[in-house]
């Protein structure tokens, strides 16, 4: 687990800034812009996190904040957990669960704070200068599990 860790914390490292799109039965479809930033610590099994997303339409609300997320994801006792905590309360835990060629897919294993989900699945695909995001969920008012958010980030040259 520590080499795909260094490897998530290698590829994550540095801002990353595109677009998205979000969709989900119990809300109005989107488009959004996004800034995504990754810190790594130097000394421990952390890499910090700041996602913002602001509405990118013709509705009142564009440059308005849709979603606002900070966490870290770690290496803890031989698992990579991704830990989140958003504008909205919801609090979650991710653990990843699948890596291949740039992909990294995190499960959540608790939410809370929010009664209305049931669950949640991330996937950061990473090559090169490109970063593709998804989150997928269910939750009680749209049981079946879909994506809800779909974003390509291109990394800010320092």
């Amino acid at each position: 687990m520590k080499e795909i860790f260094l490897q998530i914390k290698s590829l994550f490292a540095g801002k990353w800034e595109g677009q998205g799109f979000a969709k989900f039965p119990t809300i109005d479809d989107t488009w959004y812009t996004e800034k995504l930033e990754f810190i790594p610590d130097e000394f421990k099994d952390a890499l910090f996190f700041q996602q913002k997303t602001l509405y990118k339409n013709d509705t009142p609300k564009n440059g308005q904040t849709v979603f606002w997320d900070t966490g870290f994801i770690i290496l803890k006792e031989d698992k990579i957990v991704l830990h989140s905590t958003q504008v909205g309360g919801r609090i979650e835990t991710y653990e990843l669960v699948d890596t291949k060629q740039g992909t990294f897919a995190f499960n959540n294993t608790a939410i809370l704070v929010d009664p209305k989900a049931i669950r949640s699945q991330r996937i950061f695909t990473v090559n090169d200068d490109s970063l593709h995001y998804e989150l997928n969920m269910a939750t009680h008012a749209a049981p079946d599990f879909q994506n809800h958010l779909s974003a390509d980030l291109k990394k800010v040259k320092s």
